[in-house]
């Protein structure tokens, strides 16, 4: 019997590998799709896109040399680097869908990497990680791209604004705040703004959204798109209902924890 149990987990880690791989040659990305603190879900990364998603969250903490991923900087010894969790594996699913991640489709996925340590350090890491996997990684000067590839960095929490200026060619763009579009020195290097739905609107998604907060919304989305940038909102009420106001109004990227209604509410829609 003690023999028997590794073997079966074996079998079934073998079985678990070809049907992740399988599911995603079939999948068509949906568009505006953000998986929010993905690494908090029971298979992080591949839940994510057995569902087509094509922009997930990544927290992570520069950890003696190390990045590792964890919403809380608690027992970082025993969690996981970005390696392991995320850039080793979607490397293996883009060497089976013929370059991209999503077999068929030229669309790129976005790891919106939330630094929670200082933004210096953790960058420097970042770029000698993202160095080994180069030939994954979109290329821009500023907020433009260089050379487009499998993965796009987006970077948000601690950013590194003064160095993403400096440099010729980046592996990153950044996620900054919506306070921030009319700071020219972060719009250069930002291609997202993100904000906490809290601190613009009232409304929890029952009934309509008022009108008053609906102009609002539609002077946001109109201001980020007037400088070319794409625009979220987190810690929406997250319900079909807000989902579809944010779609409807323009809203680049849906910030959802739930994978699997979000891709049946597009479905639907289709």
């Amino acid at each position: 019997m003690s023999f028997m149990k590794p073997l079966g987990i074996a079998v079934l880690s073998i079985i678990y590998c070809l049907t992740s791989s399988v599911s995603l040659a079939q999948l068509a990305p949906l568009l505006h799709a953000h998986a929010h603190n993905d690494y908090m879900h029971k298979r992080p990364l591949f839940e994510a896109l057995e569902n087509g998603f094509p922009s997930i969250e990544i927290d992570v903490f520069l950890h003696n040399g190390e990045l590792k991923v964890a919403h809380e900087p608690i027992d970082l010894d025993s969690k996981k680097t970005i390696e392991e969790l995320y850039l080793d594996p979607i490397k293996k699913v883009i060497a089976q869908n013929g370059g991209w991640v999503y077999k068929g489709y030229s669309t790129p996925v976005t790891f919106m990497i939330d630094f929670k340590t200082g933004g210096a350090e953790t960058y420097a890491q970042l770029k000698k990680v993202l160095k080994n996997y180069e030939d994954l990684i979109t290329l821009y000067k500023n907020d433009s791209v260089i050379h487009q590839r499998a993965i796009n960095i987006l970077i948000s929490g601690n950013s590194p604004v003064p160095l993403l200026l400096k440099e010729d060619s980046a592996f990153a763009t950044l996620d900054a705040g919506i306070q921030n579009m009319d700071n020219i020195s972060v719009s250069k290097v930002s291609t997202r703004f993100s904000s906490a739905w809290e601190n613009y609107f009232m409304w929890r998604g029952n009934g309509n959204i008022p009108a008053k907060e609906k102009m609002k919304l539609d002077s946001l989305v109109a201001k980020a798109h007037q400088l070319k940038k794409q625009i979220r909102f987190y810690h929406i009420p997250d319900k079909p209902k807000v989902w579809q106001t944010l779609l409807d109004a323009g809203v680049d990227w849906i910030n959802t924890d739930k994978l699997e209604e979000f891709r049946k509410f597009c479905e639907q829609k289709k």
